[in-house]
């Protein structure tokens, strides 16, 4: 039995108890509740999305977003996630973990997260986060990209290696920043952690929600000018971002084409 049938034999069945309420709506959980979220709540997987950084699209006939085809050139090898975060069960569960003091989400939600992973066939060697700054870190009591990685590394048997440190701090939010504002406040604030080799490794980088990409490039930039093979970055939740560009069907092709040249260095 191969690793993936066994993750999803692992978390299939689960159940909460009689009494305990959804973490979105507070309604209480029955035999057919999933995810810690009952069945008004509960919101599919993304099925059709971007083939690079995962966002959700509603045209079938499309292979890439527009974000990717005009100028996305991300470090990241891909990125993925189960849930829209603009799904108001899913926002508030992110918006609980991040914000509310609420640890306890993260093993709700490693668990779609993981049942995720699984039907996406990735191959990794180990398990990293997105770091936090440690006065964040100190103001929050966790991070929360960290509590994933460790319940979603119980769930596959892959290590979890802490690699990175971020370096600047800012008061300022980068959550309600666009695409490129939020890229330049990330500019190179992560570094490696003394003595962290990543050399050749194929790693899985999670976080807890992917919005703009400038935090996952920047993490994959940092990760692979240490020489790692592959990074590969799983969220629980994607946000459509930025207002889109009219799709335009040769663009499509150009980038299919630069991917391909890309590839083939």
């Amino acid at each position: 039995m191969d690793k993936h049938t066994l993750i999803k034999k692992a978390f299939a069945g689960i159940g909460y108890p009689e009494g305990i309420t959804c973490a979105a709506c507070n309604n209480e959980l029955h035999e057919s509740s999933r995810y810690g979220l009952c069945p008004d709540c509960l919101v599919p997987f993304i099925s059709h999305c971007c083939k690079r950084c995962g966002t959700a699209l509603a045209e079938r006939g499309r292979e890439y977003c527009d974000k990717c085809l005009h100028g996305g050139d991300y470090a990241f090898d891909a990125a993925r996630a189960p849930f829209p975060y603009e799904r108001e069960s899913v926002h508030k569960l992110v918006w609980g973990l991040k914000y509310a003091k609420q640890p306890y989400y993260a093993g709700l939600m490693a668990v779609p997260m993981t049942e995720f992973l699984a039907t996406l066939g990735w191959e990794f060697d180990a398990i990293t986060f997105v770091p936090l700054h440690p006065k964040k870190e100190y103001k929050r009591t966790y991070n929360q990209s960290k509590l994933l990685a460790g319940h979603i590394s119980e769930a596959c048997g892959v290590p979890v290696l802490s690699t990175m440190k971020k370096t600047t701090y800012s008061k300022k939010s980068a959550t309600s920043l666009g695409r490129e504002d939020r890229a330049r406040l990330l500019e190179r604030s992560f570094e490696m952690l003394p003595g962290t080799d990543v050399k050749s490794k194929r790693l899985l980088l999670i976080d807890d929600v992917y919005t703009t990409g400038a935090t996952a490039n920047e993490c994959a930039k940092t990760l692979k000018s240490a020489k790692a093979k592959a990074v590969y970055v799983l969220t629980y939740a994607t946000s459509r971002g930025d207002r889109p560009i009219t799709y335009d069907p040769a663009a499509e092709e150009e980038y299919i084409a630069k991917l391909r040249r890309m590839r083939s260095r």
